[in-house]
């Protein structure tokens, strides 16, 4: 669905919602609801500045809600740093390919410095040639889950 078009369905996210509370319910009894509320707001606190910032889609950070409220917060750790890594190995190899590694850095350098000057966090500037600088977000996401069910089991 993402490389179609770069969303990722709301009915998808409610169907592993809804999957992750019925296990957590199952597991835990009521307490299961509790745990369940709380592993699904993980993500979201934590990754809300880098929605705010445009560099992370709402659609990836309901992903690793997903990923949390079924399984655990470890599990969600784990899988949201190794989708970090494994999505910056991947635009790395991206901007190499499409020769602007070195401009999208002073484009990057040129943002930080103005946050830490303005003490403002803005929208991340892109490209007006569209999509050329993103990836698909998921793709980490689902190596990164990989990797963390690698680690953990």
């Amino acid at each position: 669905m993402d490389f179609r078009t770069w969303r990722i369905s709301n009915w998808l996210i409610l169907c592993g919602l809804l999957i992750g509370l019925l296990f957590q319910v199952w597991q835990y009894q009521v307490k299961g609801i509790v745990t369940f509320i709380v592993q699904v707001s993980v993500p979201i606190i934590l990754l809300y500045l880098l929605f705010l910032m445009r560099a992370l889609g709402a659609g990836d950070i309901k992903l690793f809600s997903v990923i949390s409220g079924i399984w655990n917060l470890k599990i969600a750790f784990i899988t949201m740093g190794a989708a970090f890594f494994v999505a910056a190995v991947l635009s790395v190899c991206k901007l190499i390919c499409q020769k602007n590694l070195f401009a999208r850095l002073r484009v990057c350098g040129e943002y930080l410095h103005q946050v830490m000057v303005t003490g403002k966090i803005t929208k991340y500037p892109r490209e007006s040639k569209g999509k050329q600088n993103i990836i698909h977000f998921s793709v980490a996401i689902l190596i990164g889950f990989f990797i963390a069910c690698e680690v953990v089991y």
